[in-house]
């Protein structure tokens, strides 16, 4: 089995703002990060996407989206 190239990974992983910050986070499923996403409203809803990596929703299940604890409580995916 072949490894995926740096283009392929970079397409299938999203990140929050925070990583390169250094902080602890986890990865969660594009699926599940998409489903919270569409539980905020509005301006909320808005504000949290535009913290992680664009991609076309229907390609969720191809992706993986790392994310800060902070975030990751702010969206909704810890308590």
């Amino acid at each position: 089995m072949t490894q995926p190239s740096k283009a392929q990974k970079a397409h299938l992983e999203r990140h929050c703002i925070h990583r390169l910050d250094g902080v602890v986070g986890q990865l969660y499923a594009g699926e599940s990060y998409v489903a919270a996403l569409q539980k905020l409203r509005g301006e909320q809803a808005q504000r949290m996407a535009r913290k992680v990596g664009a991609f076309f929703w229907q390609d969720a299940p191809k992706v993986t989206v790392w994310m800060c604890r902070d975030c990751a409580v702010e969206l909704g995916l810890e308590k």
